[in-house]
């Protein structure tokens, strides 16, 4: 998981999405939606992640508007200013969430479906 860019992702239903990892440390829960994910004083929870949720047709920009997102992210681990000051300031489409390292299967180029060839990585 100490791979930098774009990673695919996945809850297991058949739907892959791209993100980019901001912060790999599992302290991350969102207790209430829409709410942003909250630091926890634990390790069971999730990675803050930058998920795009853009149209299929559009999926080819996904990589270059998350990069772009992820290189004005706060240091990690933010303060909740922070956070929101970032959030607000995201493009349509994308969205800060926690998720848990099970669900990214591997880098966005070699995600199933692609057409890509090449070792998919497990998280």
């Amino acid at each position: 998981m100490n791979q930098p860019g774009v990673q695919a992702a996945s809850y297991g239903i058949g739907a892959i999405f791209p993100i980019v990892v901001l912060d790999q440390a599992h302290r991350w829960h969102r207790p209430h939606h829409p709410g942003l994910p909250e630091q926890q004083a634990d390790d069971a929870y999730g990675m803050l992640v930058l998920r795009w949720t853009g149209p299929s047709g559009e999926e080819g920009e996904a990589p270059t508007l998350l990069m772009t997102a992820a290189t004005r992210a706060p240091a990690m681990p933010p303060n909740p200013a922070e956070l929101q000051a970032f959030h607000t300031s995201l493009p349509p489409g994308l969205h800060l969430i926690d998720l848990p390292a099970r669900y990214v299967i591997g880098p966005w180029s070699q995600r199933p479906g692609s057409g890509l060839s090449g070792p998919h990585c497990a998280a």
